[in-house]
């Protein structure tokens, strides 16, 4: 019975093995466009010979104690029936001092060159020197999404981080609510982002291409599909592409689904999502407005219709959205406004939106369509293109209602405001002539709506301590358009 019970073991052994050795090798394949062997750039080269060399090491170690293990097996295993105790053999001071010397030998060795490379790297990724003309990037991690901003450029972008070849890039990093992982394995090893505590790493890519990174540290459910895009271009390509991204889009053509989809967009999208900073304004302030709508959230996870999320200008440049995990094309960006589940489980954007979650603001089949056609339409227009942009105010010197109409739907107060009495994310603003002409002693219901344009937390409606507002929001206008805007609020009946 013994030895049919060790048979049936020793077939179920073999069998296991030859189940999980396919599944143990496939994690060796080195040229997958996640894998750290496959490097392109110092920083990861620096890793990659460093790990090989550690590697190296902890072989030598295995064989020579498997071996030495093997052999007292052998050597000194117990032959015949006869039950006696070995030979007891010790106060062997050599072997002692040996095996207690050989460690702090290997350990030293490890450690010598890793630390040269830590410190190495901390400088900067040139051969060990500080670099000259680093350029800076601000990587904030968010419950799932990364968003890049380029201080100095006025350039802000989601999910997909461009960078020219050979130069060194400083990657500061931040957390707007849990702990991250910021990790692009073939440029780079993974760094923390740490809520509340600034972090930092060097990047540099030798060679053009697509490389993708993702969050390396559990954070909450959609945490597997947290990834991004790295391109790499050539100084040229680089340059183009941060001119492209302050240029305003393409212009809808009127009467078109795209042109009916910017309203849509903006009464519905607008909250939660940035589609303008080409504006210089508005990319300095992506910052603020990003915190706003985070703090917004955090005053009511279970109710709030507002969340930081992705920026989406000139989306239409991006290969792929839903934090790099799909495919950007019409059917895919129809079935994620369908169905934001479907494709990417534990997003906000089913939880939080009033589309999803509000009986009523259901968005119709042709409003799908038409916001699909408006976000396909956000490209930079033409280098040499002439855009047209209204100028503030009527033309005429004084307020425009009208005008200020058109602002209320298309620079985002009606995804947080309705012309009623009911409260979206924001109070309704049916009435408020009769409001704001009593709210402050002193001051006229114009100086109140303007002043709480301007700055949004001069004056708290609902009890709450800091306005959802983004305090950078007047900033985006023009004097001009403020003085529309408050003549539109104050005709609402």
């Amino acid at each position: 019975m013994n030895l049919f019970r060790s048979s049936l073991l020793r077939r179920r052994s073999v069998l296991l093995l030859a189940i999980l050795t396919p599944a143990l090798l496939s994690a060796c394949i080195l040229d997958s466009n996640q894998s750290p062997f496959k490097t392109a750039g110092p920083v990861a080269e620096d890793q990659k010979n460093i790990f090989i060399f550690i590697f190296v090491i902890a072989v030598v170690v295995f064989v020579i104690v498997e071996a030495a293990l093997l052999y007292s097996i052998l050597k000194f295993r117990q032959k015949g029936t006869a039950a006696r105790p070995p030979n007891q053999v010790h106060g062997n001071t050599r072997l002692e001092i040996g095996w207690s010397l050989a460690p702090i030998v290997f350990l030293v060795a490890i450690a010598v060159p890793t630390l040269i490379m830590i410190i190495d790297q901390d400088r900067g990724p040139l051969d060990g020197r500080v670099p000259d003309n680093p350029l800076v990037i601000n990587a904030v991690g968010h419950q799932w999404w990364f968003e890049f901003e380029y201080p100095g450029e006025d350039v802000i972008t989601a999910n997909e981080l461009h960078i020219p070849v050979d130069r060194a890039v400083d990657v500061r990093l931040l957390s707007d609510d849990v702990i991250h992982s910021f990790w692009i394995p073939q440029i780079a090893g993974k760094v923390d982002m740490i809520p509340g505590q600034g972090n930092s790493m060097w990047i540099q890519a030798s060679e053009t291409g697509t490389f993708l990174g993702q969050c390396a540290e559990f954070c909450g459910e959609a945490h597997a599909n947290m990834r991004f895009r790295v391109a790499a271009h050539t100084a040229e390509d680089y340059q183009a592409w941060l001119d492209g991204m302050r240029r305003a889009p393409v212009t809808p053509e009127p009467g078109s689904d795209a042109a009916a989809g910017q309203l849509v967009f903006a009464q519905n999208c607008s909250t939660c999502h940035t589609n303008n900073s080409y504006k210089p304004a508005v990319a300095r302030a992506e910052r603020d407005t990003q915190i706003a709508r985070q703090n917004g959230f955090k005053a009511d996870p279970e109710n709030a219709r507002i969340i930081s999320a992705p920026n989406l200008t000139h989306l239409a440049l991006r290969t792929h959205f839903a934090a790099g995990i799909e495919e950007l094309n019409a059917d895919t960006l129809k079935q994620w406004i369908i169905d934001p589940d479907d494709i990417k489980k534990g997003n906000r954007m089913s939880k939080q939106a009033a589309i999803y979650n509000v009986p009523g603001s259901e968005l119709s089949t042709a409003e799908v369509d038409q916001l699909v056609a408006y976000l396909l339409s956000l490209t930079p227009a033409a280098a040499d293109a002439v855009v047209e942009v209204e100028g503030p105010g009527s033309g005429s010197g004084e307020p425009s209602a009208a005008n200020g109409e058109t602002l209320f739907a298309t620079v985002g107060c009606s995804g947080c405001h309705s012309t009623g009495t009911n409260t979206l994310v924001g109070p309704g603003f049916s009435g408020l002539s009769d409001r704001a002409g009593s709210t402050v002693e002193g001051q006229s219901a114009e100086e109140y709506v303007r002043e709480s344009i301007m700055k949004p937390n001069a004056f708290i409606v609902g009890g709450g301590t800091v306005s959802a507002m983004p305090s950078t929001f007047g900033a985006q206008l023009e004097d001009g358009e403020v003085d529309d805007l408050v003549a539109y609020l104050l005709s609402i009946e």
